[in-house]
């Protein structure tokens, strides 16, 4: 479902979610940044497009990959870049949404 133009494009919209990277580079970041940035700061409208854009499972490996230790055990200090809150959350959502094999 993903293609890189819908992505370019989807990054153009919410450019201002990437306020701290330059202008001219927020076209070459990662989906796992833009996933990242996305669920953090995002509104429900940029989440429900990303979701649409990247897919919803492909969007839910990309947190699982980054949030794996801190989620399989939270006492565990891991650093990630997702705000205790959204994690859970999105955690939440994805394992009703995108269930894992594992």
């Amino acid at each position: 479902m993903e293609n890189q133009e819908a992505i370019k494009a989807f990054l153009e919209k919410y450019k201002d979610l990437f306020w701290h990277i330059p202008k001219n580079k927020i076209q070459e970041i990662s989906k796992d940044v833009l996933v990242e940035y996305v669920i953090n700061y995002g509104d429900y409208s940029c989440v429900k497009e990303m979701l649409q854009v990247i897919g919803v499972e492909q969007v839910a490996e990309i947190f699982y990959k980054n949030n794996h230790s801190s989620i399989e055990n939270p006492n565990k200090i891991v650093r990630n870049n997702y705000n205790d809150l959204n994690r859970n959350l999105f955690k939440l959502y994805f394992d009703k949404h995108a269930p894992r094999n594992s």
